[in-house]
């Protein structure tokens, strides 16, 4: 508790308390950042993206959600952030008969939505949910199971398949000059097994397919008529989308302009990008960034904070 927060405004002391949520046999750490004062305090629960992160979502030397927690702590709004399950339990969660994101992502971030509901200090109608890349690509599917939310906000979230964006990524790294042989041999294995998942058929068994990151066929199944792009516009409760101009992961022509598009007439739906940031929402050294970009230590860009932060508080940008 009582850790100093970095930031270029109103820097102030923040309550960080370690609490867990959930039900057994899947009870998740995290941390509770509150403002100084009684509240109650709107808040925001950090939803992961892909693979097993901790609560301060770290890649290489950068901590994107332990940046936004304080950030917006010190903007007077409280932030829930966790261990994924997949981090926690990795063992159980690989011996789950039919894997989904359910598993992986959406029962947690519901019950830490359940959790938040019993914490006093918290304003109960303003309960928002924050997803970075495929947690924000999940979002529109959880605010549809839970009427509980004030907004949602996505950062860096792929408005196409997984298997689009992954066979972008592949195409990408394998123009760079740094990427190895051994990387190329590695890449286009990858691209291998994103043919296989293209043709994948509900008939089909995982363990003999050789499916990218060896996640079962269950999970693909699961994902194949999800649609986040159609599903926001049918949303009641507030949008918010941002992200990285210089992020080659997510990008603007593929995935910011489908949100674009979609929710324009949507007055719900508030977009906005952000000049030469990349997938983390730090500065990159190079345009588009590259996967060095994220081992360049850095922060969560200020503006991008303030403006979360104003959202929340008042609903709009401007």
């Amino acid at each position: 508790m009582g850790e100093q927060l970095w930031g270029e405004t109103d820097s102030k002391s923040c309550r960080e308390n370690h609490v867990y949520f959930g039900s057994e046999p899947w009870v998740l750490p995290a941390t509770l950042s509150l403002p100084e004062g009684p509240g109650p305090f709107p808040v925001v629960v950090l939803v992961h993206g892909s693979g097993p992160q901790d609560r301060n979502e770290t890649i290489g030397p950068n901590q994107v959600f332990k940046d936004l927690a304080w950030g917006l702590c010190s903007r007077n709004i409280a932030v829930l952030r966790y261990d994924k399950r997949t981090r926690v339990y990795p063992q159980a969660v690989q011996q789950l008969a039919s894997f989904t994101v359910a598993d992986e992502t959406t029962d947690d971030v519901l019950e830490a939505v359940a959790f938040l509901k019993r914490v006093e200090q918290i304003d109960q109608t303003k309960i928002f949910l924050l997803g970075h890349s495929l947690g924000g690509f999940l979002l529109p599917r959880i605010a549809q199971q839970t009427g509980d939310l004030a907004g949602i906000i996505l950062l860096a979230a792929n408005a196409r398949p997984l298997e689009d964006v992954l066979d972008s990524q592949v195409k990408y790294l394998l123009t760079l000059p740094e990427t190895t042989d051994v990387m190329r041999h590695a890449l286009r294995e990858m691209q291998a097994q994103i043919e296989r998942l293209r043709t994948l058929t509900l008939d089909q068994n995982s363990d003999s397919l050789g499916l990218p990151f060896n996640v079962p066929a269950s999970y693909w199944h699961d994902l194949k008529t999800y649609q986040p792009v159609q599903l926001v516009s049918t949303l009641s409760i507030p949008v918010l989308i941002l992200q990285g101009e210089s992020d080659y992961q997510v990008t603007m022509a593929e995935d910011f302009h489908l949100w674009q598009d979609a929710t324009k007439d949507q007055e719900q739906v508030t977009c906005k990008s952000y000049p030469g940031l990349h997938h983390l929402f730090m500065v990159s050294n190079t345009t588009p960034a590259t996967p060095a970009s994220y081992l360049v230590p850095g922060h969560v860009y200020p503006e991008v904070i303030d403006d979360i932060a104003k959202w929340i508080t008042t609903g709009h940008l401007l």
